[in-house]
């Protein structure tokens, strides 16, 4: 098995939020090789890489989760107007189909589709819009309201993975409100939410809730970072150290799937919008869990995703579809539309992991998605 070598720099204050710089070599090896890989690729790109780690040691800001957020590109494309952030949602907090589902024109309703919630708070944090946190508040209540007395939202579709997705979206909304400007304004409703939420993620761990749960995940590299993060950081959040040990679980059979060339794998081939997705989750697991062990095999990880990506990405800034086997139209989204490239989660993972690294690169392909499909200059 091959093995790179990389300058891994991190470090941590007290606040348990914030990254210094630290220097440390560390070695670690390049997992699984898909049999649909030739060796001569294989080669090529573990050069191509090892040449790049010697050369541009990985350094890491001293920012906080919101202050990642707040960055330019996310700031200023993905949040742009928050009142697209929710316009989506009903008075009473039902999103989208969840919408569709009361007014009996839907068979399912999904616990996920109120993880919208988690931009609208965010966003209107970072652009200090009160209407957009408090739609967030909103479907985060309507969602609540669907909870059982065992954690689970027994009626809703998809129930583990869907679950998964709501769970890191309020985990995430919350740790992020601590660290703003409005902390003590919405700190009642950390607190009214945080043992709801705790209770959902220890449903999630329930042994035949688990097992299920990710022999049905099975086929997705991103799902492993989804759970990971949805447990990981309800465990920071709670102090639930045996959801922490679940969410590593998690990040190691992550750390297993990808191939030498950075894909990790979707349905037994690649995808250019869920590999994204993964880094995406992988990205705020570094930023809460910088000092675990796993971190710095996460960061390399990363790393490689996001170089695959690149070569995903024209000139132009369009995303390339072609070869997904998940978005290039075969499957659909709960609501009936096909599945297509998010341009959203690629240009926030490429921005977000710039502004951790502070490497131009990774700014530079956010940059050409935003002029592409957001028409930013």
């Amino acid at each position: 098995m091959a093995k790179i070598s990389f300058l891994f720099t991190m470090g941590y204050l007290a606040s348990g939020l914030s990254i210094l710089f630290l220097s440390q070599v560390v070695t670690k090896s390049v997992y699984s090789t898909a049999a649909t890989h030739n060796s001569s690729t294989i080669d090529a790109g573990m050069h191509l890489l090892v040449k790049e780690n010697k050369q541009t040691p990985i350094q890491f800001s001293s920012k906080t989760d919101f202050e990642h957020e707040s960055t330019d590109l996310i700031a200023n494309v993905l949040y742009r107007k928050p009142s697209n952030l929710y316009n989506l949602m009903q008075p009473n907090g039902a999103y989208s189909i969840n919408a569709d589902w009361e007014r009996q024109q839907a068979n399912k309703w999904y616990i996920e589709t109120q993880k919208y919630s988690e931009e609208a708070i965010i966003g209107g944090l970072v652009k200090n819009n009160p209407q957009a946190i408090q739609a967030g508040f909103k479907m985060f209540d309507w969602g609540f309201a669907h909870q059982a007395n065992d954690g689970s939202f027994f009626l809703t579709g998809d129930r583990f993975h869907s679950t998964s997705f709501f769970v890191e979206a309020v985990a995430h909304a919350l740790l992020v409100i601590q660290q703003s400007p409005g902390s003590k304004q919405y700190a009642y409703q950390v607190a009214k939410y945080k043992p709801l939420l705790h209770r959902a993620a220890r449903w999630m761990i329930l042994p035949n809730v688990w097992k299920n749960g990710i022999r049905r995940n099975k086929p997705y590299a991103h799902r492993r970072y989804l759970v990971a993060t949805a447990l990981g950081l309800t465990g920071k959040l709670t102090g639930d150290e045996e959801l922490i040990k679940y969410a590593r679980k998690s990040i190691q059979d992550g750390l297993s799937l990808q191939h030498p060339d950075g894909v990790n794998p979707e349905k037994g081939g690649y995808d250019s919008s869920y590999q994204m997705a993964g880094v995406m989750f992988a990205q705020r697991w570094v930023t809460y869990f910088p000092n675990d062990s796993l971190s710095q095999r996460v960061t390399a990880m990363i790393e490689r995703a996001l170089s695959w990506e690149q070569t995903r990405i024209l000139p132009t800034g369009e995303i390339i579809a072609q070869g997904n086997t998940r978005t290039a139209g075969q499957e659909k989204r709960r609501n009936g539309n096909a599945k297509l490239v998010d341009p959203r989660t690629v240009l926030r993972a490429f921005a977000y992991w710039g502004s951790v690294t502070g490497n131009q690169k990774w700014e530079e392909n956010a940059q050409k998605i935003a002029k592409f499909y957001y028409k930013i200059p």
